[in-house]
């Protein structure tokens, strides 16, 4: 669900980013992930329990639930996750799955899309703008990446490397793309520390 804002309070500072050729921000940054990283270990499922978090976490923060369509400004009630996953032949497609409270009921819906995305070798996406764009690069780690966009489409991507052991503690890194018009730094920032707070809280 959404809702139209009438008096958007950043449209002077949307008008100015979106008139750019790129009004995206991409931000890098490591987050400590050790309690995520066991809590995989023991029940797997790594992709879809990261993504969990990484959606749980951005819809905490209004500022990346805005959007431009059409001419007017929404806020959606509710952000879902669209998976970026291989087919067999190594090409990849896109799957979203509905946002819930519930850890165990998300991954019952990842794992069933997942399998019909398999078989099928077709994307099942959801709403294009009510979701936040999801990916993972576990062949490699990164200190930065710049991923393609649409400056038409303000929907949010999150993309992580693979598991970086630092002694007794384990880390990712995050490049979080998100348009400038609705989010700023102090955003981003609200949002780095809930994620991490989220993360820290795991129990397994």
């Amino acid at each position: 669900m959404k809702q139209e804002i009438k008096n958007f309070d950043r449209i002077e500072l949307f008008e100015h980013f979106n008139s750019s050729s790129n009004p995206f921000s991409f931000i890098t940054t490591k987050i400590e992930v050790t309690k995520l990283y066991n809590f995989c270990q023991k029940n797997r499922s790594h992709y879809a329990t990261i993504g969990y978090y990484v959606v749980s976490a951005m819809n905490e923060i209004d500022a990346f639930k805005y959007r431009y369509e059409n001419g007017k400004f929404y806020k959606y009630d509710k952000l879902n996750a669209t998976f970026t996953q291989k087919f067999k032949n190594n090409n990849i497609g896109f799957f979203t799955c509905e946002m819930t409270n519930n850890y165990d009921e998300f991954i019952k819906e990842y794992k069933s899309t997942e399998q019909k995305f398999l078989q099928n070798s077709k994307s099942y996406r959801g709403n294009t703008q009510g979701e936040v764009l999801l990916s993972c690069e576990p062949w490699f780690n990164f200190s930065s990446a710049v991923v393609p966009y649409d400056k038409n489409i303000c929907v949010p991507k999150v993309i992580w490397d693979r598991f970086n052991k630092e002694g007794d503690k384990c880390y990712l890194n995050f490049m979080i793309m998100s348009h400038h018009g609705f989010v700023d730094g102090y955003h981003i920032g609200k949002y780095i520390n809930k994620l991490q707070e989220l993360l820290n809280n795991i129990e397994y």
